[in-house]
């Protein structure tokens, strides 16, 4: 022992399966939200590129939803959360997702895949900006993110 601190070792299991739990609760959440809103008769969005139940989803956002949601909630919590806990952190989280979920969101679908694939992921159908590739409603379904914390944070602490 040198007397050095040392430093926790970086587990990239626990980061994948944070990163699959992370992806399977916005697929849950996007799903009975979208069912939800379509039994009540009013559609929020529709899938364009490989739609499947009802065109309210698509594998393609599963993959962006499992490699995006844990690393980007990371660096954000590194560096914008740290010695925060409870509601404080919650707070500032919130605001993260509701901001950077939907900016995210318009830049993927207007400058890679419209330009790409020749159609948008998605489009927005109510309140919709951006061409569709954002919605008024956008930061408040990214607040849906926040149910993966309690059980991403036990997975990367445990």
């Amino acid at each position: 022992m040198s007397g050095q601190p040392t430093r926790p070792q970086f587990d990239w299991r626990r980061v994948v399966a944070a990163c699959l739990i992370a992806g399977l609760t916005w697929i849950v959440c996007e799903v009975l939200g979208g069912l939800a809103f379509l039994a009540a008769g009013i559609r929020l969005w529709r899938y364009h590129l490989l739609p499947i139940w009802f065109d309210i989803t698509s594998p393609i956002v599963w993959m962006f939803a499992a490699t995006l949601i844990v690393p980007l909630s990371l660096v954000f919590e590194h560096y914008c959360t740290r010695g925060l806990t409870g509601r404080h952190r919650l707070l500032r989280v919130a605001v993260f997702v509701a901001i950077i979920g939907p900016v995210l969101e318009v830049l993927i679908n207007e400058f890679a895949f419209k330009p790409l694939a020749g159609a948008g992921l998605y489009e927005y159908t109510v309140l919709a900006t951006f061409h569709g590739s954002g919605s008024v409603l956008s930061p408040f379904y990214y607040l849906t993110l926040l149910i993966h914390i309690p059980v991403t944070d036990r997975v990367l602490n445990a």
